[in-house]
């Protein structure tokens, strides 16, 4: 073969080029030099051949993967459903080897450690429809299934029903097999209205669109802490078991009418003082939902419990400044018990989170915090107080203050990873600086009653836990009618005085802020609003 055949051959089969000496891969390629087209390798090797020239026998496996990916690398795929049902990434190739050679490739599509193992199973090849890459690994069972029913169109409750399992787990596995590109998914449902926004206005789809609805699900008012700056400490009856799968069965079904993924944030109080909290998380991990909890520092034992059931996606815990400040708001110790849990999640495996409620006594030890906790969590933010409940007895900082310390906050996240956004106003510290903005508390913009919904024990269901923001109540209605609602729908608006503010799609303030002051959130911008200048705070 000349140099131009060898490159080509070399480009067509990286890894098995690699693999061999350059005697061997000439000896098994010089029957191909004179195709006018690249060829399938794979096809034309027979057993004997391998045999014969002492060639590894996995070698039919690992040449049909990489004309597979060659094929993938060719295709330009139309990415978009549209069927309105999941579909088949055009792309995608799944094969069936008899060897096992994961790992085989990385995803940027270099060579990785091949272990061959003589075991069959399905491998899959495609490319991103995010990247472009070319991804190739072995499938699941989950991703089998999805596949197979986006294949033969099949009715997820049918399956669902003959496997004797629940349909959200189905659909989640379609979900999940969406989100690795596998699948297309249909458009999601959950979209702001596009006629509030400037008509002139280029907005990319990402600040208009929700993927992901969470139900925020405060299953229990009891608590084991007393915080002075506690949004509600009413007695609710709590839900039983039987109530609480569902309330998990109805979010499935609003979850597949508006084409997103469900998760599920398991809260309170102290979710773990809930009776039968493990048998309510082992209820959402069943249907298919992503979990996370936001409580207080646990035994190891329960940790072990919760994570055998399901990994939760993190767990977050709550500190409120150094030591002294934080006991004096959460009580005498928490301060150390929160930092040794923190070591504890670590130790674990489970993502930790930490979120504490600015307010004017302590928004100078934020930074303070943010370092000490930098190689303990994952993750470090701030809410603003809701002075509302017992909150109403602390203060909010000025205006002025305000914008000088996220300016600061954003400064210290260029160095310290573990700081990450959530107040939704940093959005005008990033735009100042010409960096590209955040998805915001629960996405661009408020998520209040559009990507998300806080329910308590009684399954009083809110707009925004942080103030009183009633829309329903899930035990006597679906969350699909709670949602379409009036009243939920004059949460998704952003105020009246952000209309002609040029970042409306990625802001609109903190409503809990806004009526914390008693001002009207469907008209006024969020008190500490800095954009247009600083505000005097009622």
């Amino acid at each position: 073969m000349n140099t131009n055949d060898i490159q080509q051959w070399n480009e067509l089969y990286p890894v098995t080029s690699a693999l061999l000496d350059a005697q061997a891969w000439e000896k098994l390629t010089e029957h191909a030099h004179d195709c006018s087209r690249p060829i399938n390798l794979a096809d034309k090797l027979l057993p004997e051949y391998l045999r014969e020239n002492n060639v590894p026998q996995y070698l039919t496996d690992l040449l049909h993967i990489e004309w597979c990916r060659y094929q993938a690398l060719r295709q330009e795929g139309d990415f978009i459903c549209h069927s309105g049902q999941f579909e088949i990434n055009p792309t995608l190739d799944l094969i069936q080897t008899q060897w096992s050679l994961s790992p085989c490739f990385t995803d940027d599509g270099s060579l990785a450690k091949i272990t061959p193992r003589h075991e069959g199973q399905w491998m899959l090849i495609w490319k991103d429809p995010e990247t472009s890459q070319i991804r190739t690994r072995p499938a699941d069972d989950g991703e089998l299934l999805a596949i197979k029913i986006a294949v033969d169109q099949l009715d997820i409750h049918d399956v669902a029903s003959e496997a004797d399992v629940s349909v959200g787990s189905i659909y989640m596995a379609q979900r999940r097999a969406a989100r690795e590109g596998l699948l297309l998914a249909p458009p999601s449902k959950i979209r702001r209205n596009r006629d509030e926004f400037p008509a002139d206005q280029d907005i990319p789809q990402e600040y208009l669109v929700a993927d992901t609805f969470t139900l925020q699900w405060h299953i229990t008012q009891a608590c084991d802490l007393h915080c002075r700056h506690c949004y509600d400490r009413s007695k609710r009856s709590p839900l039983t078991l039987e109530q609480g799968y569902s309330v998990l069965d109805n979010l499935v079904d609003f979850c597949i009418e508006r084409n997103v993924w469900g998760h599920v944030c398991f809260t309170g109080g102290n979710p773990f003082m809930y009776p039968d909290f493990f048998e309510l998380y082992r209820g959402a991990a069943q249907r298919g939902f992503s979990t996370s909890i936001l409580g207080n520092p646990v035994s190891r034992e329960k940790l072990r419990k919760l994570i055998d059931i399901k990994m939760p996606g993190y767990f977050q815990v709550s500190l409120e400044g150094l030591q002294e400040y934080n006991n004096y708001i959460r009580g005498n110790g928490h301060f150390c018990k929160t930092l040794e849990f923190l070591d504890l999640l670590r130790e674990m495996n489970i993502s930790s989170a930490v979120m504490l409620t600015l307010n004017k006594d302590n928004m100078d030890q934020v930074l303070p915090l943010a370092e000490l906790l930098r190689d303990r969590t994952d993750s470090f933010t701030f809410n603003r107080l809701s002075p509302v409940g017992q909150g109403a007895d602390l203060l909010l900082p000025e205006p002025s203050d305000y914008a000088a310390f996220l300016s600061d906050f954003v400064d210290a996240s260029q160095t310290n990873p573990t700081i990450t956004f959530k107040d939704n106003l940093i959005n005008i510290e990033l735009n100042k600086r010409g960096l590209k903005p955040f998805d915001g508390c629960t996405g661009f913009g408020c998520g209040a009653a559009f990507n998300f919904l806080a329910v308590l024990p009684d399954g009083q269901t809110h707009a925004c836990r942080k103030f009183p923001s009633p829309v329903g109540n899930v035990l006597e209605s679906t969350i699909a009618h709670i949602y379409n609602s009036h009243d939920a729908d004059s949460y998704r608006h952003r105020p009246a005085a952000c209309q002609s503010c040029h970042l409306r799609t990625t802001c609109g303030g903190c409503f809990a802020v806004t009526r914390g002051y008693n001002l009207n959130i469907t008209t006024n911008r969020d008190p500490h609003c800095f954009i247009c200048g600083y505000q005097s705070i009622l």
